[in-house]
């Protein structure tokens, strides 16, 4: 793999403490890059080994020997990007390290800040001549989600980054792409020929996407109340996992070709004004959020595909925070089968399919059964365990993404197009005033079940 230069913007935040540091410690200790340097940034006065024992927290059995490899190149430079005069001291400083390290060149800018930053901080790398590209080298920019609040401003923050950076150079991130099973979605589907027939209005009763969180906001008070769930997790996590899922076969399976058919997918789904949102009590009394907050914390909806394979399925999306489990899963309900009328027994359960990301990563069918030495049909479920299979250590979703970035492979990597055909969706859902319901903590708005159940349906919220 190239060597690379990291440049993180917005280096003391959760994200980079939490996630891109043993995401790069994993790539050291995985051999996947073996000449690199990593600069940090941000406006704190802080200490570089300040920073790093924050993040040694974050990573399991630690080897010490890697470790040092890191810690040996790392380096923090306090500067504000909105004084540009002192920013561009970050170009020398950069320049002296890649000499110092016999490094080509290649640069991996990080934006792990907020979205009203992003444009600034583009103008300002290319001002302080941070951006230049030669034959020998790259330079590729990470965008952190969510890009932008709504639809106006994510095409804001395009048209700006755009004149900065090429399309190929720009890597917008959405870090489920980067979960194991999330990859293999299209993947499975379309090379299990018993499967993808039957992925469709014919066969397909009702399919439902749900991101449960048993966790509050944690330390993303401000942001998140800016926010809300459905800004925070359905307008990127929750759409990609039903656009993945949805998709009709690319002709090649990487890059723009799988990006191709998010979108078709994306500019087909219609929104209804079937809508629930809530907040859980205790939100308010979080750090950061204002006692007046009308902000929702759960939202559960219900959308249609319209294209000629999806038409007249609903797709039930639900997500929310401090409910009672972490499930993060795609279920596909079918239709019952006819009635076979054996011995007076005709209420076969339905068949479903459930694609689970998380607590555990893994496929779960259930099927109908004769009992033995009985005249009785039963359920039965055939379980994979992905972790059982392939061992519990398959790579965690930055270090993956880091190393396409690396390797300049964006077929996990989020396009204008589709992140302005996410934000039109979302934009449409976020436009309607509903109440806003109060929920306990282990729970959800009972007002949900209602919005379900009147289609004679029920919520799959079941860990496996």
């Amino acid at each position: 793999m190239d060597d690379v230069t990291f440049i993180i913007l917005g280096a003391t935040g959760n994200l980079t403490k939490k996630k891109l540091i043993p995401a790069i410690y994993h790539l050291i200790e995985n051999k996947k890059i073996k000449k690199f340097a990593i600069i940090g940034v941000a406006r704190n006065k802080t200490q570089t080994k300040t920073i790093l024992n924050k993040s040694k927290k974050h990573i399991k059995n630690i080897k010490q020997k890697v470790w040092k490899e890191l810690e040996n190149n790392f380096h923090y430079l306090p500067l504000d990007f909105y004084q540009q005069e002192k920013f561009c001291s970050l170009d020398p400083f950069v320049k002296n390290i890649e000499k110092k390290n016999k490094l080509s060149g290649n640069r991996l800018f990080y934006l792990a800040t907020l979205p009203q930053h992003f444009p600034v901080i583009a103008k300002t790398l290319k001002k302080c001549a941070l951006t230049k590209k030669t034959k020998n080298n790259w330079v590729r920019a990470v965008f952190e989600k969510p890009f932008g609040h709504d639809l106006k401003s994510a095409k804001k923050i395009n048209k700006t980054i755009k004149k900065i950076f090429k399309e190929k150079q720009i890597y917008r991130i959405d870090h489920y792409l980067g979960k194991e099973l999330i990859q293999n979605i299209a993947i499975t589907k379309f090379t299990n020929t018993f499967l993808e027939p039957l992925l469709n209005n014919r066969y397909v009763d009702h399919v439902q996407v749900i991101l449960s969180e048993n966790v509050g906001i944690e330390e993303r008070g401000p942001f998140y109340d800016k926010y809300g769930v459905i800004r925070d997790v359905l307008q990127n996590h929750m759409m990609q996992m039903l656009s993945l899922s949805t998709m009709e076969k690319p002709k090649k399976f990487s890059g723009n070709y799988i990006r191709d058919e998010k979108v078709k997918i994306l500019k087909t789904v219609k929104t209804t004004k079937e809508l629930v949102v809530g907040q859980y009590i205790g939100y308010k009394k979080e750090k950061g959020i204002p006692k007046n907050s009308k902000t929702e914390t759960f939202a559960a909806t219900k959308l249609f595909v319209n294209n000629k394979r999806w038409k007249k399925v609903p797709f039930y999306l639900i997500a929310g925070k401090k409910m009672k489990n972490k499930i993060t899963s795609v279920y596909f309900q079918f239709k019952k089968a006819q009635c076979l009328n054996i011995n007076n027994h005709c209420d076969f359960k339905a068949n479903y399919l459930t694609i689970q990301i998380q607590p555990e990563e893994g496929y779960y069918l259930q099927m109908n059964a004769k009992v033995p030495g009985e005249e009785k049909v039963t359920a039965v479920k055939m379980d994979f365990c992905h972790a059982c299979t392939f061992g519990p250590n398959t790579p965690a979703a930055y270090e993956t993404l880091l190393e396409d970035v690396i390797e300049g492979d964006q077929s996990s990597f989020v396009r204008t197009d589709e992140i302005e055909q996410q934000w039109k969706i979302t934009d449409k859902i976020t436009e309607q005033k509903k109440k806003l319901y109060k929920y306990k903590i282990k729970t959800y708005p009972k007002q949900a079940n209602k919005l379900i159940e009147k289609d004679n349906r029920k919520w799959h919220l079941v860990v496996k």
